[in-house]
């Protein structure tokens, strides 16, 4: 069953046809690719799925609910969480306090940080059982910003976690990361998320990583989809490999 559709998705941007007709299926429990070269639509269309641009045309389900043009908020809070790539969130707080103001957030009580985060036990609770999910309560009390890039992604897992979602946005997860260390959060996403009964839809350059975790991938090309399956279907496409595969990202 598919737990997000988008639906024959257009967006320009002052003249610039950025998405020319694109069309996803994301089946619940399915860890879905969207690839493709740069400037091919994959993070117009996180932006339109996310609420953060709204389409010229199309439209978005999510659960089977029409959600096209809502606000991010109120998408998050339905179950849909998005981390990006740039994993410097909340640098001048602990790792903890980063991850409690989240859970907030999700909650619709940001208000509540009129008041010391401490008062607030349950979101304290919460954001504990995030990090020990990714790895990283021993990790509470240092400051974000003291963090090393893959811990700083962890942290964005966490923090996307904390709202307890059905389907999570990864964009580009495995960025400035040494080869080593993709190997390391290919494994970490695969087996937490499959646990945690995450469906994952995902953008990333690293095409090896994307043959390893991907169930069903999606390859957007010039605003359109040139080709959709399974990674080895996509593997043996002719037309990706010219576009993409073969011809660097």
């Amino acid at each position: 069953m598919a737990l997000l559709e988008a639906k024959d998705i257009y967006r320009s941007f002052q003249g610039f046809l950025a998405l020319a007709g694109v069309s996803l299926s994301v089946a619940e429990g399915s860890f879905h690719a969207l690839v493709g070269p740069n400037g091919a639509g994959k993070t117009t269309l996180f932006n339109v799925i996310t609420g953060r641009l709204r389409p010229d045309r199309g439209r978005i389900t999510y659960e089977g609910r029409e959600i096209t043009g809502w606000p991010t908020f109120r998408i998050a809070r339905m179950g849909l969480a998005i981390s990006f790539q740039r994993a410097q969130p909340f640098l001048s707080m602990t790792v903890l306090e980063a991850v409690a103001v989240a859970c907030l957030g999700y909650q619709g009580r940001t208000f509540a940080l009129l008041k010391p985060l401490r008062d607030f036990k349950e979101g304290l609770a919460q954001a504990e059982e995030a990090l020990q999910k990714v790895g990283l309560e021993k990790q509470s009390s240092r400051r974000v910003s003291e963090l090393p890039l893959g811990d700083l992604k962890r942290l964005d897992v966490a923090i996307a976690l904390a709202g307890r979602p059905k389907l999570l946005l990864l964009d580009e997860p495995l960025a400035g990361l040494s080869r080593a260390e993709r190997r390391e959060m290919v494994a970490f996403i695969r087996e937490l998320l499959r646990k945690e009964g995450v469906t994952l839809l995902f953008t990333e350059h690293d095409t090896e990583a994307v043959l390893h975790l991907a169930d069903r991938i999606t390859v957007l090309h010039q605003g359109r989809v040139l080709a959709e399956g399974s990674p080895e279907e996509i593997r043996q496409n002719a037309e990706v490999r010219a576009a993409f595969l073969g011809g660097g990202a």
